[in-house]
């Protein structure tokens, strides 16, 4: 029940921070373990999330937009996975 609300949370944060013309913030450093979409099928206009490991073993999901989920596969160093493959 926590992990969906703080997705809630995120998830209008990010909306919030879009209409108000802004663009999504980097997600913290890890490893990606998990890629999500919210709203199947995700596109440009609806959210995509990656979920990284970070260093002390933490999980971390966040919004991105669709063509760092396309760059960043399960496995890869993030943020270095979206800007290697630009």
């Amino acid at each position: 029940m926590i992990r969906r609300t703080g997705v809630a949370v995120a998830v209008s944060v990010s909306a919030v921070a879009l209409l108000a013309g802004c663009s999504l913030p980097d997600g913290p450093s890890g490893v990606v373990v998990a890629r999500d979409e919210r709203t199947p099928p995700a596109t440009a206009t609806r959210p995509y999330f990656l979920t990284v490991r970070t260093a002390n073993g933490e999980r971390k999901a966040f919004q991105v937009y669709s063509d760092d989920y396309d760059q960043c596969a399960i496995g890869e160093r993030y943020p270095q996975c979206k800007e290697t493959h630009a």
